[in-house]
């Protein structure tokens, strides 16, 4: 890598805030966009997406595979140290961002029956407050 690059990558890696809030039982939607965003700054978000391969190809060079298997590792790291104490007991089967993240969103938004009913009956509930607010609102 030239030094022009090198000084870029550097300044770039200075001006990020990689500071996010820790994962909580409360604010996953928040948290998994901006996870997103830091796992694609720094180039892991393809392995989450799939759109990298898992293992390099087989003539790849000892420093591409290596710099694969770094992407990988700080994927997983990167999601840890981002999780509050309490939740890292669901990920402690595995080393893998991909299957961390995997395990993290089926937590937090399961897709059973039992989830899209419970959805539905939140979603219901709040229709019928709302009908009984107006309604109440019209009648004084």
């Amino acid at each position: 890598m030239n030094s022009v690059a090198s000084t870029l990558n550097q300044v770039t890696d200075m001006e990020f805030n990689n500071q996010i809030s820790v994962l909580t039982p409360n604010n996953w939607n928040t948290w998994k966009h901006d996870m997103q965003v830091l796992l694609m700054h720094y180039g892991c978000w393809q392995f989450i997406i799939q759109t990298k391969p898992e293992k390099p190809d087989e003539e790849a060079t000892y420093k591409e595979k290596l710099d694969l298997q770094l992407r990988k590792d700080r994927c997983y790291t990167l999601i840890y140290t981002n999780i509050s104490s309490d939740l890292k007991n669901l990920i402690t089967e595995t080393t893998d961002g991909v299957a961390t993240w995997k395990i993290l969103k089926d937590h937090f938004e399961p897709v059973t029956k039992a989830r899209v009913i419970q959805l539905l009956d939140q979603f219901l509930e709040q229709n019928t407050n709302q009908g009984k607010m107006l309604e109440s609102s019209y009648l004084v």
